[in-house]
């Protein structure tokens, strides 16, 4: 549903509320004037920019002998001996806003753990995605935090107390 017909629906809803309360003329609002919503949740994405650029932090990231591109990867070793998984959250994250634009679907909810610890470069990169969807698909994004996220500013190491 476009934001002017909920605007409006919402508009007719509140008029007729109004009207029903005061005992003034009812505004009928048709099912014509409703339009199917369709909103994809994409929880715990968990989100690692694994073309970051680190830099400014000594890390040039590791070389794509296909590419030739810098990448800020794990190998299958240190993914092994880890609790989460680094690599794969940025393709999976990729393929589901790919599946979610075939649809159709132009509302995103991205309830919390959007990234792993509230990296700025993560969040920068997430940043990047987003747009890119939102401008060529016409995607609006509602974010939450969650435990991983960032809840002070970016100022303090990692967004974190």
């Amino acid at each position: 549903m476009a934001l002017s017909q909920l605007r409006l629906l919402t508009k007719r809803l509140v008029a007729a509320a109004l009207a029903a309360t005061f005992g003034a003329t009812a505004v009928t609002v048709q099912a014509a004037d409703i339009q199917p919503v369709q909103i994809a949740f994409l929880p715990d994405v968990h989100f690692h920019d694994i073309y970051a650029d680190f830099r400014t932090d000594g890390f040039s990231g590791l070389a794509n002998r296909k590419s030739g591109q810098q990448v800020a990867i794990r190998t299958m070793a240190a993914q092994l001996k880890s609790t989460r998984l680094f690599n794969e959250n940025y393709f999976a994250f990729l393929a589901a806003l790919d599946d979610i634009a075939a649809k159709g679907v132009k509302l995103v909810v991205l309830p919390g753990d959007f990234s792993d610890d509230g990296q700025p470069v993560h969040v920068r990169g997430l940043k990047q995605v987003l747009q890119r969807y939102s401008q060529q698909y016409g995607m609006r994004f509602l974010l939450t935090l969650g435990n991983h996220d960032p809840v002070r500013p970016l100022s303090h190491a990692a967004g974190k107390a």
